[in-house]
């Protein structure tokens, strides 16, 4: 059934939209913010413009991974402890019966998620538009649908290599994965915790 699938599509992507959220708060705690040290060193590509900006930093970049590889062992504790978890589960949860497998593929999806970030702020750097902001008009509306699905795309890659969803379950997992990043952003936005909605 569409609604169960796309419902069980959501318990899959719990981990990692958890691990954004908590990063997202992680790195806007005052002593990150004081000791944040951009990707690029403050460097500039040969057009003579920043290579990534201010906001991509490796608290940023470290904490993702981090707190999408806890979020991910998290789940699996639940499955284990919870029937109609494990039940509506897409993860053949049985097979990662070695001590480190969640935490290892947790880890993969955060990286894979700040990874898939990066050329989009490349291109931005490139267009001049500052971090954290974004252009009006349809290049703002392109860029407002990356933002959302770039690391939604470099998770989904990234989760061939554990599990096969099938092209239904891939076509959800982009679907669902952006509408729900581009949701919690705006959320982030009412609380303080970002600069655009978008």
């Amino acid at each position: 059934m569409p609604m169960l699938l796309s419902l069980q599509i959501l318990l899959f992507m719990m981990p990692v939209i958890l691990g954004g959220v908590t990063n997202m708060i992680f790195v806007k705690l005052p002593f990150v913010r004081k000791h944040r040290r951009p990707m690029d060193a403050g460097r500039y590509w040969r057009d003579g413009k920043r290579i990534f900006g201010d906001n991509k930093t490796w608290y940023g970049f470290m904490g993702m991974i981090l707190f999408t590889a806890c979020w991910f062992a998290a789940m699996g504790w639940l499955v284990d402890h919870w029937t109609w978890l494990k039940s509506n589960s897409l993860l053949p949860w049985d097979t990662y019966n070695t001590p480190y497998t969640e935490w290892m593929i947790g880890m993969l999806w955060g990286f894979s998620y700040v990874l898939f970030e990066l050329p989009n702020s490349f291109i931005k750097r490139r267009l001049n538009i500052p971090p954290g902001q974004n252009r009006k008009g349809w290049l703002g509306i392109c860029f407002t649908v990356i933002d959302q699905a770039d690391s939604v795309i470099g998770c989904m890659i990234a989760t061939y290599l554990f599990y096969q969803p099938t092209i239904l379950e891939a076509a959800l997992f982009l679907l669902i994965g952006t509408a729900v990043h581009y949701i919690i952003n705006i959320l982030l936005y009412l609380t303080g915790l970002k600069q655009q909605a978008g």
